[in-house]
């Protein structure tokens, strides 16, 4: 095996876990600005006897920090 595809399989290998803990932090992120637009209607979905936008932006919080939680333990550490 020559050295360019030695190194080019070592590039390849070297940016799986990382690159998809990116991506997985990323979309938590994502969840968890846009559940800030859901908050704006959880008080008044309370006032009206529904607990709709409650449970959706409990559900979507939650979904978003497990997804920048596993996120951050699929990317490691950024320095070593």
């Amino acid at each position: 095996m020559s050295g360019k595809q030695m190194i080019r399989e070592e590039e390849v290998q070297l940016g799986g876990d990382e690159t998809q803990g990116t991506v997985l932090m990323t979309a938590g992120k994502l969840l968890l600005w846009t559940d800030l637009i859901f908050l704006a209607f959880v008080y008044s979905g309370i006032k009206g006897g529904s607990y709709l936008y409650l449970g959706w932006f409990s559900i979507q919080g939650l979904i978003g920090l497990t997804l920048l939680t596993v996120g951050r333990i699929k990317r490691g550490p950024l320095t070593e």
